[in-house]
Formats: structure tokens, C-alpha cells, sequence
């Protein structure tokens, strides 16, 4: 097993895991984020993959910005949201994390503007969410980060 399997195979089972529980229970465990941002903080110093600065800058970087917006919807962004967030930080680093963070948004936005669209002119017999899990955008932009980073990195090596 290489280094990046021991970064990239705990990563994709951890968000795997996250997506299902958001959507499923609405809700993030602790038990994943929290000992997944570690772990990812660990490997990352031990391996050199990023520079030992880049994953704690990132986890704690995303998680306060995510709190941030936590404070200022209200709480429409959850405590597990904030944890995923701050995991997907510390894979990532400072300065891809943010990136993540910021498609997320958007990304969500494709969704939910037509949901809530759908919801204003649906029969009141048709249920529509009230509110949508965050974790699979979360995971939508990391993946689209990712996959646009190694196509940066193939066309410019």
C-alpha cells in the first residue's frame, strides 16, 4: 500500500459515510469527523505530503469559517457540517480546502434554488424538503476540486 492510499482510501470511506448519515439520519458524527481530521493532520505531517502547516492550518482555518457561517444563518449550517468541514481541511490543506469550501455554495445553490422554486409552486399535497443536507455538496466540490487539481497537474508536468 502506498502513502496515498493511506491518505485517499480513509478519506473517500469517511465522506462515504457522512454523505450517507446526513441524508440519512440528518445528521454527522462526531465519531467520524473528529477522529478523521486527526488522523488526516497525522498522516499528512508524518508522510511530508503537504507541508506539516497546510492540514492544521486547514482544518482549523475551514472549521472557523464554517462556524462563522453557522452564526450568521443561524444555525442552518450544523455542528457536523462545521466537523465535516474542517476534515475535509485537514486532506485537502489550507490552501485547497478553501477552494472546496467556496464551491460548495454554488454547488448547493444549483439544488436547492429549484427545490425551493418547486416548493412555492407545488400542490400543498406534494412534500418537499424543508432543508437539504450539506454533506453531498460538501463531498460534490471536493471531488470536482480534486478532479480539476490532477487536471491542472496533467497539463502543466
Amino acid at each position: 500500500m502506498t502513502i496515498e492510499y493511506a491518505i485517499e482510501l480513509p478519506f473517500w470511506i469517511l465522506l462515504l459515510i457522512c454523505i450517507v448519515m446526513d441524508c440519512w439520519k440528518r445528521i454527522i458524527p462526531d465519531a467520524i469527523t473528529l477522529p478523521g481530521t486527526l488522523y488526516f493532520i497525522i498522516v499528512h505531517a508524518i508522510t511530508g505530503t503537504l507541508a506539516w502547516w497546510q492540514p492544521l492550518v486547514g482544518a482549523l482555518g475551514l472549521g472557523a469559517i464554517a462556524l462563522l457561517l453557522a452564526i450568521i444563518s443561524r444555525g442552518k449550517l450544523g455542528g457536523g457540517d462545521i466537523k465535516l468541514f474542517a476534515m475535509v481541511g485537514a486532506y485537502l490543506g489550507w490552501s485547497a480546502g478553501i477552494w472546496a469550501l467556496l464551491f460548495t455554495f454554488p454547488i448547493a445553490a444549483l439544488i436547492a434554488c429549484p427545490v425551493l422554486l418547486m416548493k412555492k409552486i407545488a400542490p400543498p399535497t406534494i412534500k418537499l424538503p424543508e432543508e437539504l443536507p450539506l454533506a453531498p455538496f460538501i463531498a460534490t466540490s471536493t471531488i470536482l476540486l480534486i478532479a480539476l487539481l490532477q487536471k491542472v497537474a496533467e497539463t502543466h508536468v
